[in-house]
């Protein structure tokens, strides 16, 4: 048995946003081999749902959030390692001209895109991950309810206008998973720790884990496993990977499954 943890955009996924048929026919074969397939994405459980329910039947598994929480395919949270509402407020009251200045800022609860002001982001996540929407002037959470990471978003040419401070380096594990998006996450919560559940749960050596990505939020689970980089990844990732195999274009994961995965 081999656990096989893969990114989506630019990896299962290129530019084009296509699940290609050959993508998945390969995925299949591996389901069918008795292989573990976890997907391990920024985005979050039902935006991760979108592909694991295109595969055969088989243990597949969703890591939402980079790594903030391990789900079952029917929804229920095995592991979770977020924040709490009270962060996002807190986070909210220091950054508040994030959005004055053409940003976004809005967080993930466990199944929800939850927000003060709408951006175009917003609309984003609605419309490619499916997510249900939660205005939080009008139904707002508790302090000590459950999020799992921070989003602040904007155009990669105005990033100049936001900075982090001091006290979010301390407090937050962060991440950069695109030219316009910074994640905001607990400390420890990564890709790799959500990979390293499931490892546990299986009780698989690390040598039988394979982890397929191609940003920075991708490098850890790289690094630490079987790594193997698309064609199309950061110098960084190429640098920590075992293998690199061709872009994701080229259906790179295919080819990767046929001559590096044994």
């Amino acid at each position: 048995m081999k656990l096989l943890a893969f990114d989506i955009d630019d990896t299962l996924i290129g530019p084009d946003k296509v699940f290609r048929k050959s993508t998945i026919a390969s995925l299949d074969e591996r389901l069918k081999m008795g292989d573990v397939i976890a997907i391990a994405s920024g985005r979050p459980y039902v935006g991760i749902m979108r592909f694991l329910n295109r595969l055969s039947q088989g243990q597949k598994y969703p890591i939402g959030a980079n790594g903030a929480a391990v789900y079952d395919e029917k929804g229920n949270v095995l592991m979770a390692q977020g924040l709490h509402y009270q962060d996002f407020l807190g986070f909210s009251k220091e950054h508040r001209d994030i959005v004055t200045f053409g940003g976004g800022l809005y967080c993930y609860t466990l199944h929800e895109v939850a927000y003060f002001e709408r951006s175009p982001f917003i609309d984003s996540e609605i419309h490619w991950n499916g997510m249900p929407e939660r205005d939080l002037k009008k139904d707002p959470l508790k302090p000590e309810d459950p999020i799992l990471k921070i989003m602040v978003t904007f155009a990669a040419e105005n990033w100049a206008r936001f900075q982090t401070s001091a006290d979010d380096q301390k407090k937050y594990h962060i991440i950069r998973s695109d030219p316009r998006f910074l994640e905001f996450m607990a400390p420890g919560a990564d890709k790799a720790s959500g990979v390293e559940f499931l490892r546990k749960r299986f009780a698989l050596p690390k040598e039988d884990v394979y982890c397929f990505g191609d940003q920075e939020n991708d490098l850890k689970m790289i690094r630490d496993y079987q790594g193997v980089a698309m064609g199309n990844a950061i110098a960084e990732c190429k640098k920590a990977a075992r293998f690199v195999t061709t872009s994701a274009t080229e259906d790179g994961v295919s080819f990767a499954l046929k001559n590096f995965v044994k």
